[in-house]
């Protein structure tokens, strides 16, 4: 730029575009200094350099203004989570939907996790058809980028939003509607926030589901009505027989 040009002649570019062909070094600095512009090099590998006439200061703020803007445009694509049980009431499948829904419309990804507890996870089919009722409230504004799978004790599904519905986001009528969506829904006592809880860690879920499952089966239970007495009786005579079999079992083996 101006006095750091070493080479002794360089190809002129005007501020309007023109060529002035090659010429002095010497001669195109003094013609910038008499416009009160810089003599920039755009293309110092070329024979002789290119040099250009210009508001050096004013072109550093255009190009970031520029920078500035397509930053504010771009948005980083979140993955934002639903989930669901097996036994979710209409009612609450109604709010997530529409959470979903205002997940895709805002430019973010959804995963659905519907989580399984117990023996839930033998009726998978139940589960496969509540999240295709699901996906298919969304394939107008969304496209199934993951299909549903199990991982663990849960079964996901990852659904992203199509081209068209991404360039609708950053509008400010689209931003509008779903934060008054989102307002009418907390006020009527569903906070999508709470989506984002983290669920509980499968390793304490599986003990817990261990520990019920045992318990039940102890007492004969299968429903959360009260043991009846002949239940009851049952859930004693196999404790002593359980015991008489340890008993047994340590005389045998010698132990204590």
């Amino acid at each position: 730029m101006n006095n750091q040009i070493r080479v002794p002649q360089v190809r002129l570019i005007m501020p309007d575009g023109t060529n002035k062909g090659i010429v002095d070094t010497r001669d195109a600095l003094e013609l910038a200094r008499n416009m009160h512009l810089d003599l920039i090099e755009v293309a110092p590998n070329a024979d002789p350099p290119v040099c250009r006439v210009m508001d050096y200061g004013r072109f550093i703020y255009e190009r970031e203004k520029k920078e500035r803007a397509a930053r504010k445009s771009q948005k980083t694509i979140e993955v934002k989570g639903v989930q669901l049980r097996p036994k979710t009431t209409d009612h609450h499948l109604a709010f997530k939907i529409r959470a979903a829904r205002r997940f895709l419309e805002a430019g973010n990804k959804v995963k659905l996790n519907l989580r399984f507890r117990g023996r839930e996870v033998a009726h998978q089919h139940v589960a496969l058809k509540l999240i295709d009722r699901f996906v298919q409230e969304l394939l107008d504004i969304g496209v199934v980028e993951v299909m549903p799978s199990m991982e663990g004790k849960a079964m996901i599904a990852v659904i992203a939003p199509t081209a068209a519905t991404l360039a609708a986001a950053h509008s400010k009528a689209t931003q509008q509607r779903i934060e008054a969506e989102r307002a009418a829904d907390r006020a009527a006592g569903y906070n999508e926030e709470e989506e984002e809880i983290e669920e509980t860690d499968d390793a304490e879920l599986e003990e817990d589901e261990e520990a019920d499952d045992g318990e039940a089966e102890l007492m004969g239970v299968v429903s959360n009505k009260p043991p009846t007495k002949e239940q009851e009786a049952e859930a004693r005579r196999r404790q002593n027989r359980e015991k008489l079999a340890r008993k047994r079992a340590n005389e045998q083996f010698g132990l204590p």
